[in-house]
C-alpha cells in the first residue's frame, strides 16, 4: 500500500465501514489491529472474495442506499468518492454519508486532480474530473459509466455546502490528497 492508504489506516477510530472495500486488503490490515471493521461492496464476487479472504465482517449493499448501522470511520480509499461520479452525485453522497456517521465521527477519502490530463486546455462544460470510463475484459465490455476526480479546491466547497469541515492530512507530488471531513458544529 502507498503512504498515504497508511496513513488513513493509521487516522481510523471506532467502528469503521470500509466503503468499496474491493478484495478487502484494508479491511484485513484495520482487523489485523483488532479494529470493528465492515467492507461494503456492490458486488457479489468481491464479497465472496473477502469472504474467502478472512475478512469477518462483509455487507452487500449499494452505499447510496446503505442505512443499517452508524460508524465511528467511514474510509473510502482509492479514490473511493469517485463512485459519485459527478459533482451533483458527490454531493448526494455526502449527504448519505453524513447519516451514517455517528456523533464525533469522520471520513476519511483521498481523490486527484486530474487538470493535468487536459495540458491547459480545461473543459469548458461538465467538470473536468468527470470521467466517463468503460471497461473491456475478453471482448466483453461493461457500459459506460462516470468516476469522479474532484480536486481540492472543488471537494473543499462542496464538503462545506453539505455540512462538513475539511482536513487535508496529506498531499502528494502527483496532485492526490488524502482529507478527513467531520461535521460543522
Amino acid at each position: 500500500m502507498p503512504d498515504l492508504e497508511w496513513l488513513a489506516l493509521n487516522e481510523c477510530r471506532g467502528c469503521v465501514l470500509d466503503i468499496g472495500a474491493g478484495a478487502g486488503s484494508h479491511a484485513l490490515a484495520l482487523q489485523k489491529r483488532g479494529m470493528n471493521v465492515t467492507a461494503l461492496e456492490i458486488s457479489p464476487l468481491a464479497v465472496q472474495v473477502m469472504q474467502n479472504r478472512g475478512v469477518k465482517q462483509t455487507t452487500l449493499a449499494d452505499i447510496f442506499t446503505y442505512n443499517q448501522n452508524k460508524f465511528d470511520t467511514l474510509l473510502l480509499l482509492m479514490n473511493g468518492v469517485g463512485l459519485a461520479g459527478t459533482i451533483a452525485g458527490l454531493t448526494q453522497l455526502l449527504t448519505h454519508l453524513g447519516t451514517l456517521l455517528n456523533d464525533g465521527g469522520q471520513i476519511l477519502f483521498d481523490s486527484s486532480d486530474v487538470a493535468y490530463l487536459y495540458e491547459g486546455k480545461l473543459p469548458a462544460e461538465d467538470y473536468y474530473g468527470e470521467i466517463s470510463y468503460q471497461y473491456e475484459y475478453n471482448r466483453q465490455k461493461t457500459d459506460w459509466f462516470k468516476w469522479l476526480y474532484a480536486d481540492e479546491h472543488i471537494m473543499q466547497t462542496i464538503a462545506t455546502d453539505a455540512g462538513f469541515k475539511m482536513e487535508v492530512l496529506l498531499e502528494d507530488e502527483y496532485d492526490q490528497y488524502l482529507a478527513r471531513l467531520t461535521r460543522l458544529l
